[in-house]
């Protein structure tokens, strides 16, 4: 089926799927991607957790499936996204499937050591198996680096699928490489991302200045998927700190303010985007 933004409603993504494999393995030392292959079935009931909180759209456990990292821990990044994707078609139940797409792991050039043209492969291949597997859209998520995103909004551009766009702010309004909101929203619009914005990083407080920021200056509609804040301790088990409560009224707070896409990274859980879906 062909994804549109809705125009009457706010879209409501998923909820974390990394930090909720490290609560199911007890472990904060897991390559969330490897599940799709060594326990597909953890992966499909967390899905279907966040489909029967109110999801309207799935996100593939592919966040860091690029060739570089999957090599790194002898995995074949093909299988993974495959497998990866076919778990969250059974488990969505018609509803949408994102292909999540996140950073290399390694900084591209002139900052890094990745030629741009290396980068642009490996993020074409993952485009080109999500789209021949039949994926509705791309995420391009958790970005620091405006080179790599750039690349990355390229090739996902040639491809032909809608795609969001979003990078990961520290309170200063910067990413940790030093890159603006400004560049974010200028390289997004350039490439006809069908949404962009913020997402990891900051919790869900933090995060309402930033989405004013963009909102200020984009012509294109605005996605948040802020963290639950920071965990209360080492253990990864442990609740993060911002209840899911104060995080769906934070949510709330920003749709208010005119953001269209909503959803949670690090530390939330089906919980928080059911209380979303209530608040609004």
């Amino acid at each position: 089926m062909t994804f549109e933004l809705p125009k009457d409603r706010v879209l409501i993504l998923d909820g974390a799927m990394g930090t909720m494999l490290q609560r199911y393995a007890n472990s904060r030392y897991i390559v969330p991607d490897s599940f799709n292959i060594l326990d597909s079935g953890a992966v499909e009931f967390i899905h279907r957790q966040y489909i029967n909180a109110g999801a309207d759209v799935i996100v593939t456990n592919t966040f860091g499936s690029n060739r570089i990292r999957m090599n790194e821990c002898n995995l074949d990044n093909i299988e993974v996204i495959k497998r990866g994707i076919e778990i969250a078609r059974r488990a969505s139940c018609g509803k949408y499937v994102a292909q999540d797409i996140g950073p290399i792991g390694k900084i591209v050039e002139p900052n890094g050591p990745i030629k741009a043209e290396v980068a642009y492969e490996l993020f074409k291949e993952q485009f080109l198996i999500g789209k021949t597997e039949g994926v509705d859209l791309f995420l391009i998520e958790t970005m620091y680096d405006i080179n790599e995103f750039e690349i990355a909004l390229y090739a996902a551009n040639e491809i032909g699928l809608p795609f969001m766009a979003s990078m990961t702010f520290e309170e200063d309004e910067c990413t940790f490489l030093g890159f603006t909101i400004e560049e974010m929203v200028e390289t997004a619009e350039k490439y006809k991302a069908i949404a962009l914005g913020a997402n990891c990083s900051t919790g869900s407080k933090d995060m309402i200045k930033i989405a004013e920021k963009i909102l200020s200056i984009s012509k294109t509609p605005v996605l948040v998927k802020p963290n639950a804040g920071l965990p209360q301790n080492i253990d990864c088990s442990s609740p993060y700190e911002i209840c899911e409560k104060s995080f769906a009224d934070d949510i709330k707070k920003m749709i208010d303010m005119g953001v269209k896409v909503v959803g949670g990274c690090c530390g939330t859980t089906p919980r928080y985007i059911e209380k979303i879906r209530k608040v609004i």
